[in-house]
């Protein structure tokens, strides 16, 4: 048994720090008491420093940091992340359940813990079918499985409102069920909550959010590369509000990840944003671990896993140590993933003269800076700002849509990615038709990347694991980032681009996206015309 002695230990159920000794034996906390008073075989004088509970990730789609789930939760777990809720919808998007399954195998070789909410809208909608299709039936499979939770985001609104049999079938297979219900108020939104859907991560003002919580919803307060939530919703949480809110990091790169953080990178953001410290930890923590009923984590107490981070002694939120299950982390130890064969890439891709848009006043999507929703605007190809977007079918070669964005702010040459939420087609955009076709044939050839183009010169980024992930150590993933962020840099796109043109393919997310059919109305829930 060993004792961790002197620590200042935050207490979530107080949000209050408190000097104290704690004793750890096989991975759990044994007792925790006045520091001097637990005695032991080793004993760690922590001198006074900061302790809290290991951090914790409500919701996140591994798949969008690059990484397999193994690398992924050593990459978090530098950051204090010790325990993980994904969503695999992504690859299941790509694979059907072959990807659920590669997915949490992969997992068990994580040295965070990682756990899973299984998708429940595979495709996102009826008409955006990717490389599979997961139905209620293929769902059962999960429900007693003990490192599944629940149900992942339920984005179809319509077919909960509507009582579609097959969503109506798959939430009652589950006393958990992730909600994703952007906008939705009134009326409507009770009929929602009221089929059971119990948290939503996709508010974008205190007042939505604050209308959710009073219906009994959680919230997850979401940081990630494209929507950045914390700092509008950080006034919904109070002293009464706390333990019904969570962090979420959603979808974020894993440069990102290396260089501003996770979970840790929500805390600092929120108490920029006025939140006190010690309210941020506890949505981070307890409040994430009794949502999901995780109740051997989330607090630093006797029977509990022995999960915990030394802090820095600085004014800035920063963990310094961390460790897990007793034991102090390393960054060393990668473990090579199990190969799955993934759907190949099929696409027509398309010709200049093919590319060619209507004259006149069109539709145009209207990115949002820190938000993945959009606006429909209109405008003209060659309007400042405009430029093109295409959207390529990869699993069957049905074609492409072409349409107008504005936002990204490409002065020059192309980008491709494969990572196109949630069908995860090819998406591209940029300032001239050859580039774009150049940038989506790159990514179809390396059987799925990230590709910039700026003339002559193509610089990819292969994402072998269905066009979504790499099996590389993160380190080496990281150097390759750095070498697509410097092509990025140069065609004048915001460093955030990939990230935020993944999302324009989302149709569940309004106003207004692309699929390889055209554009789609998010508010009318259809397919539209680019002639206004």
């Amino acid at each position: 048994m060993r004792i961790f002695d002197n620590a200042l230990l935050y207490n979530p159920v107080s949000c209050t720090w408190i000097p104290s000794s704690f004793s750890v034996e096989k991975g759990k906390i044994k007792a925790v008491g006045k520091p001097g008073s637990l005695s032991g075989h080793l004993v760690f004088d922590l001198e006074g420093a900061r302790v809290i509970p290991g951090l914790i990730d409500s919701h996140v789609h591994i798949e969008s940091s690059l990484l397999t789930p193994a690398e992924f939760g050593r990459l978090v777990l530098q950051h204090g992340v010790t325990t993980v809720i994904a969503d695999p919808h992504e690859i299941a998007n790509v694979a059907g359940t072959a990807g659920i399954d590669f997915m949490i195998s992969d997992a068990g070789n994580s040295p965070a813990d990682i756990f899973f909410m299984v998708p429940s809208c595979v495709p996102a909608t009826p008409s955006d079918v990717g490389g599979a299709v997961v139905s209620a039936e293929d769902l059962k499979a999960y429900v007693n499985h003990e490192k599944v939770l629940g149900l992942g985001e339920m984005m179809n609104v319509p077919g909960v409102l509507f009582e579609d049999p097959e969503v109506s079938e798959k939430l009652s297979l589950f006393k958990r069920i992730d909600g994703h219900a952007p906008g939705l108020s009134g009326e409507d939104l009770c009929s929602y909550v009221s089929r059971g859907i119990l948290s939503d991560h996709e508010c974008t003002t205190a007042e939505e959010a604050e209308e959710k919580l009073l219906l009994g919803q959680f919230i997850f307060l979401r940081e990630g590369d494209a929507a950045k939530n914390v700092e509008a919703l950080t006034p919904a949480v109070t002293q009464a509000t706390a333990s019904r809110c969570c962090f979420a990091t959603d979808d974020r790169h894993v440069d990102s990840i290396a260089e501003e953080g996770s979970i840790d990178n929500c805390i600092r953001t929120a108490v920029r944003a006025g939140m006190p410290l010690e309210l941020a930890l506890r949505i981070a923590t307890l409040s994430a671990a009794d949502y999901y009923c995780l109740h051997d984590r989330g607090i630093i107490a006797p029977g509990r896993c022995a999960d915990f981070c030394i802090l820095d002694e600085g004014k800035t939120f920063k963990v310094s140590r961390v460790y897990k299950n007793g034991i102090a982390v390393s960054k060393k130890g990668t473990a090579e993933a199990e190969k799955i064969e993934f759907p190949k890439f099929v696409c027509s891709i398309p010709g200049e003269d093919e590319m060619k848009l209507p004259s006149g006043m069109l539709k145009v999507i209207e990115t949002i800076p820190g938000e993945i929703i959009t606006e429909a605007g209109i405008g003209q190809e060659g309007d400042d700002g405009i430029q093109k977007i295409i959207c390529v079918d990869r699993y069957r070669g049905e074609g492409f849509g072409v349409g107008l964005i504005k936002g990204l702010n490409i002065r020059q040459g192309a980008i491709a990615t494969s990572v196109s939420h949630d069908a995860h087609n090819i998406i591209a955009a940029g300032a001239s038709d050859a580039e774009i076709i150049s940038a989506v044939k790159a990514v179809s050839e390396a059987g799925g990347g990230m590709a910039v183009v700026l003339g002559d010169e193509t610089t990819v980024l292969s994402l072998p694991a269905g066009g979504l992930m790499t099996f590389k150590p993160y380190e080496e993933v990281l150097d390759e980032m750095a070498v697509l962020n410097e092509a990025l840099e140069k065609t004048g796109a915001d460093k955030k681009a990939f990230m935020s043109l993944s999302f324009m393919a989302l149709t569940v997310v309004p106003h207004l996206k692309i699929t390889p059919r055209g554009l789609f109305d998010g508010d009318s829930f259809s397919d539209t015309d680019i002639q206004c």
